[in-house]
């Protein structure tokens, strides 16, 4: 046991400082250029600028620690970085990715496998050189080949155009499957272990609703998308329920996972196993679900509205996580365990050049408190039945153990209390299409790709994306109102409008302009007062029917209860 325990506290103290340097500079360009050469040269630097761009945050952080143990700042806050990276766009190469984007064009090259040799290296080496656009269609290409490219369906399109522009042929069979609504997961489970190895899309039909097509099946992720952020499920770190002021809403979110940094999965001791443990077999079986549907949404081009962190993103994309990424889904833990962390560094320091028993008491102190003080002990932070240690030296926190202390935090933090759940994660993916094909996007760009866009539209850009017709204009008084009501929603409101018309409260990559068909809003014409009729959707055309109210509040009113009440199922409009 002692020698286990001196192993994992060496694991964790390569996790609190990682050699970030060597594994940016030892990298693999492609594989026949001439090492020596002058390109060769350029992509090296390239790579390790870019390299460096994306790690600021963690390299400033840990000259910070080395700082405070080298005494050349001696207050903990003074550990604190702010940095603001340079655009990822700024790495682009305009004419490599102009270049790729005609090798693509090149059907029977592409259709052979027959693409220049350089463009598949380049693309694995070096992928921050090429736009995210050419990139999202390499990705497919390569993940789906050029015939499910070509008949790829657009995630808000059902008019036969996919979503990077190429033409889809309606002849390929779509599957089609009934949902339960009220087992949104176990239609899920049923729904992949019949067709996750299938290529073809799905599209969803729910029990006893006419509606079918498009907006059902965007809404079927919407809503699958919620049940995995549901409290009790085991999954997630924070348990925090969101209440809203609308009782139809707080009823719509009641018992919601809810955390401002994203999702990151809940840690689990080691010695629960999937085979006696109920609940945490059920948690594996879920991420299992989770990596089948994300990869499955993927494929058939549908937005996901899962809130993932940032540090859940780069698991997805197989990079290894470390002590600064702690902060990024935990600040409060993550600046914690920072500063636990310069104190080892300083001690630790100080030791060597002065004697081990030679470091002052102010160096032993965490903000004026000395660390036996804290009482803490070696549990998990947050999950008082996950014990850290069983060692008679470990029950209480001290100076002398606190590095073990903090290691052994981030091991089951981001290491041994997630692996199981990662990899569940991973291997449901994989039942899908080979989760290797995402390594060429950031994490940035991979939440992009699967949940669409964080902002909905810039007002000024509605008219250039929103099509009026059968009685109405861009200059029609309910136009002009409808257009005012938008720009005055809160963001929960635009979110619930977009679902209303769309079947999904985000908008697709590429934002308003790559909605197809394009949002279209057309007269509702009425058989006895307008002010009385509620505006009605076609979800699978983005078609909203508008009544001509006789005034702007009072087609607020009637919108706002469209969009809260009116949801829930597909009938005839």
């Amino acid at each position: 046991m002692a020698q286990n325990s001196s192993m994992l506290d060496q694991v964790g103290a390569n996790m609190l400082h990682p050699a970030f340097f060597s594994n940016m500079f030892n990298c693999e360009l492609a594989s026949d250029l001439d090492k020596y050469s002058p390109t060769s040269d350029v992509l090296y630097l390239l790579k390790s600028l870019e390299g460096l761009n994306r790690f600021i945050f963690h390299l400033m952080s840990r000259e910070r620690i080395h700082a405070f143990a080298e005494g050349l700042i001696d207050n903990l806050g003074n550990l604190k970085v702010e940095v603001h990276p340079v655009s990822q766009n700024e790495f682009v190469s305009s004419k490599l990715t102009e270049k790729l984007e005609q090798q693509m064009r090149d059907s029977l090259a592409v259709s052979t496998g027959g693409m220049p040799v350089w463009c598949n290296q380049l693309m694995h080496s070096c992928s921050f050189l090429f736009s995210f656009e050419v990139r999202c269609k390499y990705f497919r290409l390569s993940a789906f080949g050029r015939q499910q490219v070509q008949l790829q369906p657009s995630a808000h399109n059902n008019s036969g155009v996919s979503r990077d522009g190429q033409p889809s042929a309606g002849s390929l069979s779509r599957k089609k499957f009934l949902v339960l609504r009220d087992r949104v997961l176990e239609s899920a489970a049923q729904m992949m272990d019949s067709y996750a190895h299938v290529k073809a899309p799905i599209e969803v039909i729910y029990n006893e609703e006419v509606g079918t097509g498009l907006g059902p099946t965007l809404e079927f992720y919407t809503l699958v998308s919620r049940e995995f952020q549901k409290s009790g499920l085991g999954m997630w770190r924070q348990d925090h329920i969101l209440f809203t002021t609308s009782k139809t809403l707080q009823a719509e979110y009641s018992g919601i996972v809810k955390s401002s940094f994203g999702l990151f999965p809940r840690p689990w001791p080691s010695s629960v196993d999937a085979s006696d443990g109920a609940q945490f077999s059920e948690v594996i079986k879920k991420f299992f679900l989770l990596g089948q549907i994300v990869a499955k949404a993927l494929q058939d081009g549908r937005v996901l509205d899962l809130p993932f962190s940032k540090a859940f993103y780069k698991l997805i994309l197989q990079q290894e996580l470390n002590l600064y990424d702690i902060q990024s889904f935990d600040p409060e833990l993550g600046r914690t365990l920072l500063e636990f962390s310069a104190l080892v560094t300083r001690k630790k320091k100080m030791g060597s050049t002065s004697g081990e028993n030679s470091s002052s008491a102010l160096d032993a102190c965490f903000w004026n408190t000395r660390i036996e003080d804290l009482y803490l002990d070696f549990t998990l932070p947050g999950y008082p039945d996950y014990v850290l240690s069983f060692d008679e030296d470990h029950k209480t926190v001290n100076m002398v153990n606190l590095d073990a202390y903090v290691s052994r935090i981030v091991d089951a933090t981001i290491r041994t209390g997630i692996s199981r759940q990662v990899e569940a994660f991973k291997s449901g993916f994989n039942q899908v299409f080979p989760i290797q094909h995402l390594m060429i996007f950031t994490e940035e760009e991979l939440e992009r790709l699967l949940c669409g866009e964080h902002e909905f539209w810039a007002f000024n850009e509605l008219l250039d994306h929103i099509k009026f017709d059968h009685g109405y204009t861009a200059s029609s008084p309910p136009v002009v109102n409808l257009l005012e009501i938008i720009k005055e929603f809160e963001y929960e409101q635009l979110r619930s409008f977009l679902q209303f018309v769309t079947g999904a409260p985000r908008l697709p990559t590429g934002g308003l302009a790559s909605l197809n068909p394009k949002l279209t809003i057309v007269r509702k014409h009425c058989s006895n007062c307008a002010d009385v009729d509620l505006p009605s959707v076609m979800t699978c055309a983005n078609y909203l029917k508008l009544p001509p109210y006789s005034s702007k509040d009072k087609m607020k009113e009637k919108l706002l209860y469209a969009i809260t009440e009116g949801q829930g199922s597909f009938h005839l409009s």
